[in-house]
């Protein structure tokens, strides 16, 4: 019995009203997901501009703050690598003097000093003295203390006192701060690391003010000799500067700047007028203060809570910050968030009066034509199949499709070609119709497959026009609806011209390595076979370390034999210099490395020659240059490289000294504090004590006499 119309109409209407109510849901549940996203993401944004804004000015004062520091430090540094102040502070220390007696003398105007009178046995002038003052230390006290004082009143600081290696002090110009366990913890660093400690702020009368020491080295023509003699300590005024940072409130919000220091796990403000605040509840989150709501001190703030953050400073213990009302975000916020609940309010009621039109047009139409869209999907998939059948004749990768059986089912142009045969032919044919090279690589391609059940590949050489090429063979499963392997799908990609060029490359890169190596030999003639020995150990000692891949071997022995290709720029006179190099010869030997990298910064080698030479002088103790990298930051190359090139000088005579012997060798390379990887230096230690390493260590031995290349 047929249903009446207007019950398929009522039905029909009753479906068009649930799907229409489903959507109208659907719609206003996005539109209130979408405005929390918004209100989220908004909050989100206003945050992160108040923290980029907020951050720009902090970073205004770091940079401020890091001049200086950085000034001031650089001054101190200047004045404590005075040789005067070296030499002198080196003659202290090798006194049996002690500190009170010379601060006592130090203390004496110099009117009041004893003037010269004449030495009957010697004929010398001398000064007689109160004490047993040595003679070489009394002449020199005015000289010091007038240095001293010019030194403060130019940098301004507060006092300047010398210390001894017991942190007694015996030059002063003013009182100088008692020192806390704690300090003398950090002077002791001073000696050991021999680098600056900054001590944190402390109030001293009205003023804000910090200590400094500074480690005093002996001059390297002294026989104490580049050893930590004395400590500079030092009292600067910094109200100064943090007035200057420190400001109120602007018309952006931020009504504050504010420098922090860190003492121990609790931060401190540093406020020029107060003094010290302590803050036990800031936490720090690495290095820096994050941005967050925090309670501030009655002192510090004018509200409660604040938005803070801070950045350090570089080299110090201060972090520079910045705080924000929290009532101008909120009260932005606030506003921002009203006005998007109203849009969303009528978003919802504009997508209810649309979707009641869609309603009354689902009613009064039913779905079009499926045959239209039928027929277009029919000629979009015979356009992909022309073009499909373009592309795989016009490739010039050959592709061949076989079953499991080794029946090919599909070839295209290129394939044919290759095999001699049209594609007619092909078509159906077995592999045992075809050439017996070319039905050997499709049998090894369908069992490799159907073993791996995936892709793999091949390098072949395959007979074709008369002679044999390589190829990259690229074999894929072909599988049924099922997912089961039906068949292998091979593409074979001709490489013949990628290898000849690459050997054409590599032969080339051989020539001019070779022609730099005799540059580098004819500037320097104990450099004649240096190249080869270095290139030759450094190959072993990576091969012992288990690091014999192609790719590194390449890089050690390109690297060995082009490290020294910035000697060509250094004078001859400064190479074969028989004297101790001066500090300024010493600087302009290092520029080797810098005239390396200048000279091969054009040449693309493939592998890192470069890097593993700029490296190769850098040691693990952070002693070398010509960045002065350490540990883990040199290079694995390098470090192979930096122990075979010292080992081979060394065994070899130069300008300056003559050849080391073997036991003498290994002492330098294992000195403490390790300059060298300890790792290398083993495989050192195993590879000489090999048949191998004997024959090697022999050869370099008999260069010595007649330096030939190894």
């Amino acid at each position: 019995m047929a249903q009446d119309p207007t019950s398929q109409s009522s039905h029909g209407s009753r479906r068009a009203s649930i799907f229409i109510s489903v959507l109208w849901l659907l719609v206003a549940v996005s539109v209130v997901i979408t405005t929390y996203w918004i209100l989220q993401t908004s909050r989100e944004r206003m945050l992160r501009e108040t923290e980029q804004d907020m951050g720009a000015q902090a970073s205004a004062n770091v940079a401020q703050l890091t001049v200086w520091f950085g000034n001031l430090k650089g001054q101190i540094e200047s004045f404590t690598g005075l040789d005067l102040l070296r030499l002198f502070a080196a003659e202290v220390y090798e006194s049996r003097l002690s500190a009170a007696e010379l601060l006592e003398l130090s203390r004496i105007p110099p009117e009041l000093a004893m003037p010269d009178i004449p030495d009957v046995d010697e004929g010398l002038t001398r000064k007689e003295s109160p004490g047993n003052v040595n003679d070489t230390i009394e002449p020199r006290l005015p000289m010091i203390l007038s240095q001293v004082k010019g030194f403060q009143e130019k940098s301004r600081l507060l006092s300047i006192s010398l210390l001894n290696k017991k942190f007694d002090m015996y030059i002063s110009t003013d009182a100088a701060p008692q020192l806390s366990d704690e300090q003398r913890s950090a002077l002791n660093s001073v000696i050991e690391n021999r680098t600056p400690v900054f001590f944190p702020v402390r109030k001293q009368g009205d003023l804000l003010v910090m200590d400094a020491a500074f480690p005093v080295l002996a001059p390297l023509y002294h026989p104490v000799g580049e050893q930590v003699v004395s400590l500079l300590l030092v009292t600067c005024d910094v109200q100064s500067v943090i007035t200057s940072v420190t400001r109120t409130a602007t018309d952006s919000g931020v009504h504050r700047s504010y420098i922090l220091q860190r003492t121990g796990k609790i931060l401190q403000v540093i406020d020029p007028t107060i003094g010290l605040i302590d803050l036990p509840q800031w936490r720090m989150e690495g290095d820096a203060l994050p941005l967050d709501k925090r309670h501030a001190p009655t002192a510090f703030a004018q509200s409660e809570i604040v938005y803070t953050l801070a950045l350090p400073v570089p080299d110090m213990s201060w972090l520079v910050g910045q705080s924000f009302e929290t009532q101008r975000v909120e009260g932005r916020y606030e506003t921002f968030r009203r006005n998007i609940i109203i849009i969303a309010a009528l978003v919802i009621i504009v997508a209810a009066i649309s979707l009641a039109a869609l309603w009354w047009w689902l009613v009064g139409s039913r779905a079009r034509a499926a045959a239209d869209q039928t027929r277009r999907l029919f000629l979009v998939v015979n356009q992909q199949k022309q073009i499909m059948d373009g592309v795989n004749s016009a490739l010039s990768a050959c592709i061949v499709l076989n079953d499991l059986n080794g029946v090919i089912y599909y070839a295209n142009q290129s394939f044919a070609r290759m095999v001699g045969m049209s594609l007619e032919q092909l078509s159906g044919l077995s592999y045992t119709k075809l050439p017996s090279d070319m039905a050997r690589s499709l049998v090894t391609h369908t069992l490799a497959v159907h073993k791996s059940n995936g892709v793999v590949s091949f390098t072949e050489v395959l007979p074709l026009e008369g002679g044999n090429r390589s190829f990259l063979t690229s074999c894929s499963p072909f599988r049924d609806e099922h997912g089961q392997i039906t068949g292998v799908v091979s593409v074979y990609n001709d490489i013949m011209d990628l290898i000849l060029a690459q050997q054409r490359a590599q032969h080339m890169i051989t020539q001019t390595v070779a022609v730099f190596v005799r540059a580098i030999e004819a500037v320097d003639p104990y450099l004649c076979g240096q190249s080869s020995f270095t290139a030759a150990l450094a190959v072993n000692l990576a091969k012992y370390m288990e690091m014999d891949d192609e790719s590194t071997l390449a890089t050690l022995r390109v690297s060995a034999s082009l490290s020294h290709i910035g000697m060509i720029q250094l004078p001859r006179e400064l190479l074969n210099k028989t004297e101790a190099l001066s500090t300024e010869e010493r600087n302009q030997l290092q520029m080797h490395v810098e005239y390396s990298r200048r000279a091969l910064a054009g040449i693309d080698f493939g592998i890192p020659v470069l890097e593993t030479i700029y490296q190769m002088c850098e040691r693990m103790d952070g002693s070398g240059y010509p960045n002065g990298l350490k540990g883990e930051e040199i290079c694995m190359n390098s470090r192979i490289l930096a122990v075979a090139n010292t080992f081979c000088a060394m065994m070899r005579p130069r300008s300056y000294r003559t050849a080391f012997d073997i036991q003498r060798a290994m002492d330098v390379l294992t000195e403490a504090p390790p300059k060298y990887d300890m790792q290398v230096i083993q495989a050192l230690r195993n590879f000489l004590q090999t048949d191998q390493g004997r024959e090697f260590y022999t050869k370099l031995l008999d260069n010595r006499a007649n330096p030939v290349s190894y």
